[in-house]
């Protein structure tokens, strides 16, 4: 507990700065606002599902609060020569066709091609909880090796290097995640969305191969757990450990604006939040150079809402 508060204390008397703050504020608000009013990412994005143009409408939407917070930097002063750096623009490019390609992907057809549709469903299920590893880590990893390498002289691999690290901020955090997902589980919102693994299908699928129900819970939730690997990857690693280079301790607050546009899908409770459990983390992300206790606890809390919205409905039915 002592080493979270030491990281919070140090990044807040360097890198607050209330103009910024009230001015993401604002964005973020209006954002969410915007979308759940006219829920835009579920009936408008998502209405060009299997089509290509879901990709630049992926890239535009998170790359957006990204950019603007970059916009609020340069207007209060607080670094005012990214937008001249190169290296910033090829970041950009490179890392937002990255998670919007992954985020918009949507052809699989040919893996589940003439299934059973029970198989059919759980497969693409599975699937679509592994696009994460395939097309957002793989490639970032790629990235890293050939361009990044380099130029990083601790060797961080955008916080996925397994030197030791103190994981107990973590622990804490995870302790309150429980405590606050077994409250939040008496919310609507979130009992309606959660358990995934109720969409699946798996029981079916389970009864189709005469198989023990474990097993596809099993399947689906270590694919689902695995998944958030990628964002950990992406958001505290490449968006935080990667851009630090150019925008400093600020690209914490940059990477929130388009962590929150990530869970534009999701109940608007689990939105809100995203918010400051994003923030904290990639404070810790920052100091540490790591990303795995951000994944543990990415992890944690996921598996968390999918048991406590189960227990709801067992207990509710």
């Amino acid at each position: 507990m002592k080493q979270l508060t030491r990281y919070l204390r140090t990044y807040v008397s360097e890198y607050y700065h209330p103009g910024l703050y009230l001015s993401v504020a604002l964005l973020l608000v209006a954002s969410i606002a915007f979308n759940y009013a006219v829920n835009f990412e579920n009936s408008i994005i998502d209405s060009y599902f299997g089509s290509w143009w879901r990709w630049p409408m992926y890239f535009a939407t998170m790359a957006f609060p990204f950019l603007i917070t970059c916009v609020f930097l340069h207007l209060f002063g607080l670094q005012t020569t990214w937008w001249r750096s190169k290296e910033y623009w090829f970041l950009f490019v490179i890392g937002f066709a990255i998670i919007s390609f992954q985020r918009s992907f949507s052809f699989f057809d040919f893996i589940v091609g003439d299934m059973h549709r029970y198989d059919r469903l759980f497969t693409l299920k599975v699937i679509y909880k592994a696009r994460s590893i395939l097309f957002t880590t793989l490639p970032l990893l790629l990235f890293y090796y050939f361009y990044e390498r380099k130029r990083d002289e601790q060797r961080s691999w955008y916080g996925l290097n397994f030197k030791p690290f103190d994981f107990r901020p973590y622990a804490v955090l995870i302790l309150v995640v429980f405590v606050g997902i077994a409250i939040a589980s008496f919310l609507g919102d979130l009992t309606n969305y959660y358990p995934r693994y109720l969409r699946t299908g798996g029981e079916r699928f389970a009864r189709l191969h005469d198989l023990p129900s474990w097993i596809p819970v099993l399947t689906y939730e270590s694919i689902y757990g695995l998944g958030f690997l990628g964002v950990e990857f992406f958001f505290r690693g490449f968006l935080v450990i990667g851009f630090s280079r150019i925008l400093g301790g600020h690209a914490v607050i940059a990477m929130v604006g388009s962590y929150v546009f990530l869970h534009f899908g999701k109940p608007i409770s689990e939105c809100i939040s995203s918010a400051f459990g994003g923030y904290l983390i990639g404070i810790l992300a920052y100091y540490s150079r790591h990303i795995w206790g951000g994944v543990v606890l990415h992890v944690a809390l996921a598996w968390f809402m999918e048991l406590f919205a189960w227990l709801q409905k067992v207990f509710n039915d």
